[in-house]
């Protein structure tokens, strides 16, 4: 009897092909060599993302704060005060970089009129053209005397009504016209003509008949001449065509109200509480500022997100930088330092901003002038001669110096430096410039002393301003970072490139290794299958 084979020890070959899921296998190898690489590369990515969006935020801040810082002067650091009655003048602040402190005293004021002419009891008007002519004073004087350049008008009027008649003279500039209804149950009107105040904007009218304006009713008559304003201040004369003057107080402009020949004053005085509203805003736009770098700067000891800039060296020097900003003197309003405190400016122990009541009052009540370092550059000498002025950008350090006219040379007390200076002129009157920094001038005498100190101070305002002008100029470095990080950012986008190509690579080689593998089975399967058969034919015999 023949011995039976079991077909058990062949049923492992008689499978056709491996049974493995190959692309599984495939996406398992190609993960495992790929991944570990990816991760890094991405989590390089997703950091210098958010160190590019840091800057971002950073710039934005500094470029708001700026902006902030710069509106300073909007807010007046003074009031003005009238005596004895604010009903005869009105006073506003236009700008109070030039304001000075003092009392000034108006006397004998006559405020300026315009010229008008009137003809009432209208109800119709004729056709006509009217030709209007401005000049000095009004026909009715007896001393005409036309503008120069001529400023003369022609009114066409064809078929108007009175409206229609006033409206094309109002259109005339110099001219205000009004139609004004005399009696609310009448149709009697008033036509009345207005020029702008001063005694050169008269104006005479004549139409194409060389007569005065022809109406129903007769002409109409010039019943005010135009006049000059003028006043006395502070014991000079002076005459304006306006009754609002903003060319004799510096940043003060003044509206004469009321002829009247008493004494009338106007005192401008710093205000305690404008400039602690001031200082208020300037404490609030700073902590923003260092509320962003503490925002960006943050590292979380336990375990949550960190800032965008929380590794950044130039977040750290911009912190530095800020730091002995607000730390360092304010330096040329006098022989003493002024400091931020001095303000009411504090730092807390978060390192906020706060205002100190105590310190604001003691310095409003001992030394007032320190609160024009607050918003307001200044330039003078010790000398009366001399007149020295320096622009802010001019690049001239702020602080005391000692001109010496022997040696023409400018010391400085800050650095110990003798800066040299060109001298142009004649005769006793002398301009003399820094030699390595435009925009400073000094005016002075041949005769002055031969030594005299120059004060060059940059207020808060200025000094903020050039810190944040430095910081985002090309050698404060923020734009040169940020395109590095951009370009860090395109190197890692490359490499994240180069990966997926390789993965796709790698894809393709294991995938067609083991389609050849899958082929070497399955021709052991089919052999399989042979010898399967073989065995079942010996069985059977």
């Amino acid at each position: 009897m023949s011995q039976s084979i079991s077909n058990d020890y062949v049923s492992m070959i008689n499978k056709r092909g491996s049974g493995y899921n190959i692309p599984e296998i495939v996406d398992a190898i190609v993960a495992a060599e790929i991944e570990p690489v990816k991760e890094i590369v991405t989590a390089q990515k997703e950091e210098v993302g958010a160190s590019i969006s840091g800057m971002s935020v950073l710039k934005s801040s500094m470029l708001a704060t700026q902006t902030l810082v710069n509106t300073m002067s909007s807010g007046s650091l003074f009031t003005s005060d009238h005596s004895p009655n604010s009903n005869y003048m009105r006073s506003t602040i236009v700008d109070q970089a030039n304001l000075k402190e003092g009392s000034n005293l108006f006397r004998n004021v006559v405020i300026a009129k315009p010229q008008i002419w009137r003809a009432d009891g209208e109800t119709t008007i004729s056709d006509q053209t009217i030709t209007i002519e401005f000049g000095t004073n009004g026909p009715n004087d007896g001393g005409w005397t036309p503008s120069s350049p001529a400023r003369v008008a022609n009114v066409v009027l064809s078929g108007d009504t009175l409206v229609s008649a006033v409206a094309k003279l109002n259109n005339v500039m110099g001219l205000t016209a009004e139609l004004v209804q005399l009696d609310s149950n009448s149709s009697n009107y008033s036509v009345v003509l207005t020029s702008a105040t001063g005694v050169k904007n008269g104006f005479k009218m004549t139409n194409d008949a060389g007569t005065l304006w022809k109406t129903e009713n007769g002409t109409g008559d010039f019943f005010q001449q135009s006049v000059d304003a003028t006043f006395d201040l502070n014991g000079q004369s002076y005459s304006r065509s306006s009754n609002k003057i903003n060319d004799i107080i510096p940043g003060l402009q003044v509206e004469l109200l009321s002829s009247r020949a008493d004494e009338q004053s106007i005192t401008v005085t710093k205000s305690p509480d404008s400039i602690q509203q001031t200082v208020e805003t300037l404490i609030a736009d700073l902590n923003a500022y260092k509320s962003d770098l503490n925002m960006l700067g943050f590292i979380d000891v336990t375990g949550d997100e960190d800032g965008e800039l929380a590794n950044s060296s130039y977040l750290r020097i911009a912190k530095r930088h800020f730091t002995k900003l607000m730390t360092e003197p304010i330096t040329g309003f006098g022989d003493t330092n002024i400091y931020f405190v001095d303000f009411g400016i504090k730092t807390s122990k978060d390192g906020s901003f706060i205002f100190d009541q105590k310190s604001f009052n003691r310095t409003y009540t001992n030394t007032p002038e320190k609160f024009d370092a607050l918003t307001q550059d200044k330039v003078y000498s010790s000398d009366p001669l001399s007149s020295p002025t320096s622009l802010p950008d001019s690049g001239l350090p702020p602080g005391k110096y000692e001109y010496r006219q022997s040696t023409e040379e400018l010391f400085s007390y800050n650095t110990s430096q003798l800066l040299a200076t060109s001298v142009s002129g004649s005769g006793t009157d002398f301009s003399r410039s820094a030699d390595d920094y435009a925009g400073f001038l000094l005016k002075t005498y041949y005769n002055n002393p031969p030594n005299y100190d120059i004060y060059v101070g940059h207020s808060a305002k200025t000094k903020i301003n050039n810190f944040f002008a430095n910081s985002l100029s090309a050698s404060g470095k923020l734009d040169a970072t940020l395109d590095l990080y951009k370009n860090r950012a395109s190197s890692v986008d490359a490499k994240l490139t180069k990966i997926d190509k390789r993965e796709a690579l790698l894809q393709a080689e294991y995938t067609k290794r083991f389609s050849e593998m899958e082929k070497v089975v399955n021709a052991s399967t089919s052999s399989g299958e042979y010898i399967t058969q073989l065995v079942d034919g010996w069985n059977q015999s």
